[in-house]
């Protein structure tokens, strides 16, 4: 998740929150850095995007770039339409979802934003975006070996089945006792699966936040729509 875009989000909605005319937004923007990813650009479409400028164009829109673009839309379940210089993504419904440029490009959400500057702009390309347009069993491999959310869901499945919470919640269910009633250990082992649950959640939050917290400019717009 590029922090750049998670930055300008938190930015943009704090200037929201504080009813700032959105021409004001993005005449002030500042600029937000992650590595080689910058955000600099707030474009208060519906839904609004947050971009990267360029001082000089990084991608030449031929018939070749076009054409990929038009690929990585449909493995997004996103269309593709050109009007001159500008690329749009949108979904089937028409929403908005990223817009690209020779010298800009901007999206909704720190994923698609991430992902549309390695691919196209190249700006820090890892091995996802490599095999972006690659076919075969070994490139789908590759690809979902080097997802990182695929890898971040592993990991809290693996807390989640080790946790010894857990195991004392299903051994409350399995277990019977010569000491205690059926009802008692039920309800200890409702205890001890909601302790897991808990403590699950808290390692989340501290540790895996974009699990939890997802971050779309479409909120931006209704938070906007709402102050006025």
């Amino acid at each position: 998740m590029s922090e750049a875009f998670v930055k300008a989000y938190k930015h943009v909605e704090e200037q929201l929150g504080k009813n700032t005319p959105e021409a004001l937004i993005q005449e002030k923007m500042p600029e937000f850095r992650d590595g080689v990813f910058v955000v600099n650009k707030y474009i208060p479409s519906d839904p609004p995007l947050l971009g990267m400028a360029f001082k000089n164009p990084a991608l030449q829109l031929n018939k070749e770039v076009i054409g990929r673009v038009e690929k990585f839309a449909k493995r997004r379940g996103l269309l593709m339409m050109v009007e001159g210089d500008n690329v749009y993504l949108s979904t089937k419904e028409g929403v908005r979802k990223a817009w690209l440029r020779p010298d800009f490009f901007a999206a909704t959400n720190p994923q698609l934003f991430e992902s549309v500057g390695k691919v196209f702009y190249n700006l820090s390309p890892d091995l996802v975006a490599q095999l972006e347009f690659s076919d075969g069993l070994t490139s789908s491999i590759a690809r979902l070996l080097a997802d990182k959310m695929m890898i971040t869901k592993g990991v809290v499945a693996l807390f989640f089945i080790l946790s010894p919470a857990l195991w004392v919640a299903i051994s409350m269910f399995l277990t019977e006792s010569l000491f205690y009633p059926r009802w008692a250990m039920l309800a200890m082992g409702v205890l001890g699966l909601a302790a897991a649950l808990y403590l699950i959640r808290l390692y989340l939050r501290e540790n895996f936040p974009e699990l939890s917290e997802k971050i779309e400019t479409t909120k931006l717009r209704r938070k906007t729509a709402a102050a006025s």
